[in-house]
C-alpha cells in the first residue's frame, strides 16, 4: 500500500514553530489537504553536496539528532539516491500538472539538520503508528527543522510509504502535483531525506525542503 502527503510554505510570517522574515502563502497539497493520504497514489545531478563524502557528519551533533546518527548504511544510500532523482528532474524541468510547468531550476544539496528532521519523522510515523506531517503530539514540519538546528527563509515537506526503492518513491511524488510542486520549486536550495524502514506499509520517506 502506498500513501503521499505534501506540505509546503514560502517565506511565510504565520504563526508557525519558526517564522520567516518576508510573507508569503503557505502551500497545501493538490486537494488542498496538506496531508493527502490516498493508497492509490505512489522518483542525479553528480555534482551535488552529499553530506555522506569523507568524514562529514550525516546528521549534527545535537541531542535531537542523536536517535538518527547512527543509521544503516542502505538506508544512507536510499536517501542520496533520492537527492539524485530530485536533482535529475530539477534539471530537466516538469510539468506538475494543475500546480503550473516548471523549467529547469538549480540543484538542491544535502543539508544535514533537515535530513536529520526528515529521520527523525520517518522514524516517528513508523514507530508511533501514523502517517501525517503532524506528529500525535502535536510537533510540526517547522519545529523538527528549529530542534534540529534549522533556520529556514523558506521551507516545505513531503511524505510517502509503501515503496521500497527511492526511484519509485520519486515517481510516486511527481505523479502528485503538490508534491512535484516541492521538489521543482525555486524556493528551495536545500535538502534533507529521511528513510525507514518497517510499519504497516513497510517503508517511510520523508523530503524535508529549505532556504537558509
Amino acid at each position: 500500500m502506498q500513501r503521499l502527503g505534501v506540505l509546503g510554505l514560502a517565506a511565510i510570517v504565520s504563526c508557525l514553530s519558526a517564522c520567516a522574515t518576508e510573507g508569503g502563502d503557505a502551500e497545501g497539497g493538490s486537494s488542498g489537504d496538506p496531508s493527502a493520504t490516498d493508497p492509490e497514489e505512489g522518483g542525479g545531478d553528480t555534482n551535488a553536496d552529499d553530506s555522506t563524502a569523507g568524514d562529514a557528519p550525516e546528521v549534527p551533533d545535537v541531542a535531537y539528532c542523536d536517535p538518527v546518527s547512527g543509521w544503516q548504511g542502505s538506508w544512507s544510500v536510499l536517501e542520496v539516491e533520492i537527492l539524485e532523482h530530485v536533482n535529475a528532474r530539477r534539471a530537466e524541468g516538469a510539468d506538475c500538472g494543475a500546480a503550473g510547468m516548471y523549467g529547469p531550476v538549480g540543484p538542491l544539496t544535502m543539508q544535514p539538520a533537515l535530513r536529520c528532521a526528515a529521520r527523525v519523522h520517518s522514524k516517528q510515523m513508523v514507530e508511533q503508528e501514523f502517517f501525517d506531517h503532524v506528529t500525535p503530539a502535536g510537533e510540526e514540519p517547522w519545529d523538527r527543522m528549529d530542534a534540529a538546528g534549522y533556520r529556514y527563509s523558506s521551507a516545505g515537506e513531503n511524505i510517502a510509504a509503501g515503496n521500497p526503492t527511492a526511484a519509485d518513491t520519486m515517481q510516486q511524488w511527481m505523479d502528485s502535483d503538490g508534491h512535484c510542486r516541492n521538489i521543482m520549486s525555486p524556493d528551495f536550495t536545500e535538502l534533507g531525506v529521511g528513510y525507514f524502514a518497517g510499519g504497516f506499509y513497510g517503508h517511510m520517506w520523508t523530503q524535508a525542503f529549505g532556504r537558509p
